[in-house]
């Protein structure tokens, strides 16, 4: 099987788009979530965490203790920025995971389909009477030299209207 500079190229340009989704789901995955609308931030400390972080340990997200329902101003609030949380870190978990799917299956199956049409490829047409040469010549061969009459090109069956390969006069 040989390669063709062509396929080559497109193997590694496969190769490549499926790395570069792979690091952008990793880098996704590992930097950290953006503030909540209701104030702070999505982690233990004074710094969000990452969307991997708060999806493997939902009660990282640093809310602190849940006030009691009769509180229902802070218990409000307090839901409002739990549910912000955790839906940034859903929402950037699932694309996460999703670019990261996509992109192994870019860099595994794209060379795979590549190698695969150039390993399965089958020659072209065969013209009738061509010898097992693809686009090879058509009609048969015939076993004197090609030559040239007044009328035109003689030795080839169907070249030459009558003239069946021989000269005029032998």
């Amino acid at each position: 099987m040989t390669l063709t500079p062509s396929r080559i190229v497109l193997v590694l340009v496969f190769v490549f788009v499926g790395l570069f989704g792979v690091a952008f789901a990793i880098s996704g995955a590992f930097i950290a979530l953006p503030a909540p609308a209701a104030g702070g931030t999505c982690g233990p400390s004074t710094a969000s965490e990452s969307a991997l972080a708060a999806l493997t340990n939902p009660a990282s997200i640093g809310a602190g203790p849940e006030p009691s329902v009769s509180n229902t101003a802070a218990h409000a609030q307090w839901q409002a920025f739990v549910n912000e949380c955790q839906s940034a870190a859903d929402r950037r978990g699932l694309a996460s995971g999703a670019i990261l799917v996509i992109s192994v299956a870019i860099a595994v199956v794209g060379p795979l389909l590549v190698l695969r049409r150039a390993r399965y490829r089958k020659p072209g047409p065969e013209a009738p009477g061509g010898h097992g040469v693809p686009g090879g010549p058509a009609g048969e061969w015939s076993p004197s030299p090609p030559m040239w009459s007044g009328t035109g090109l003689i030795g080839q069956a169907g070249i030459g209207a009558g003239d069946q390969g021989i000269l005029p006069g032998t």
